[in-house]
């Protein structure tokens, strides 16, 4: 089995701070995109992330409660994370996996879709979105994740979740981050989740503001560097707005 195409589903904006995607960044808000990568593969369709709950596009508060305050999320019906799917050709049925790099609301909103899938995370990452050590900890809305009806397979470190396609601890942002490497015939793609907001904190080894461990967080960010390093990877950085207006977006993507 392998990966054979990987396309990238624009789900929406999501306007926060500037100081809260780099450090020295302003108090002047900033729309970085919100992506659903997915990943066709013999054993059917991966997703990566799952966007936000589109809910809280209408509804802010009910849905994302007191971070409603430092985040407003533009999410038109064509953004729906269901529409960009149906619109790339992909049934709900047809996704078999669902690996969510992190917890965060931006990240893990749209698991309740994806009921029949396996739902990939890292176990500390369950753990912390349930249990944080941190009072208050930032980012997590437990109806996007403590749900009855999704399976989780949880994992402790890299693991393949079908050929061609690994999830790669990835840690620091919160416990349990992780990014995906995804093997194309063309060539090999790593999906940065929020390791990095920008390509720049890569290249310089300067984490998000956010984070839960700093040595942690520049660590996977050299590791992410690594692959590109030494296998000539492309790297795609899920928020990096300068990037974005580069990707190649669904129906268009990335082949054989």
């Amino acid at each position: 089995m392998a990966a054979h195409r990987m396309l990238v589903l624009p789900t929406g904006t999501c306007y926060l701070a500037e100081f809260r995607t780099k450090l020295g960044g302003s108090n002047d808000d900033v729309g970085v995109p919100v992506a659903i990568y997915a990943i066709e593969t013999d054993d059917g369709w991966v997703l990566f992330d799952t966007g936000c709950d589109p809910a809280a596009a209408t509804a802010p508060e009910a849905t994302w409660g007191r971070l409603a305050k430092a985040f407003r999320l533009d999410m038109s019906e064509e953004d729906h994370p269901l529409s960009r799917l149906a619109e790339a050709g992909i049934e709900v049925g047809d996704v078999n996996h669902v690996v969510v790099s992190h917890l965060h609301m931006d990240h893990a909103g749209g698991i309740k879709f994806f009921p029949d899938a396996t739902v990939h995370l890292q176990r500390a990452e369950r753990r912390w979105g349930q249990f944080p050590d941190r009072f208050g900890a930032p980012g997590f809305v437990k109806n996007d994740f403590d749900r009855s009806e999704i399976t989780y397979q949880l994992h402790e470190g890299d693991v393949q979740i079908v050929p061609g396609v690994n999830a790669i601890l990835t840690d620091g942002h919160t416990p349990g981050h992780q990014s995906l490497v995804v093997d194309l015939p063309s060539g090999r793609f790593v999906l940065t989740g929020d390791a990095a907001y920008e390509r720049e904190q890569i290249d310089r080894l300067i984490p998000p503001p956010i984070t839960t461990d700093e040595y942690a967080a520049i660590k996977s960010l050299a590791r992410l560097k690594a692959f590109e390093e030494r296998d000539g990877a492309r790297v795609l950085v899920a928020h990096d707005i300068e990037q974005w207006k580069t990707t190649l977006k669904s129906p268009d993507g990335y082949y054989e």
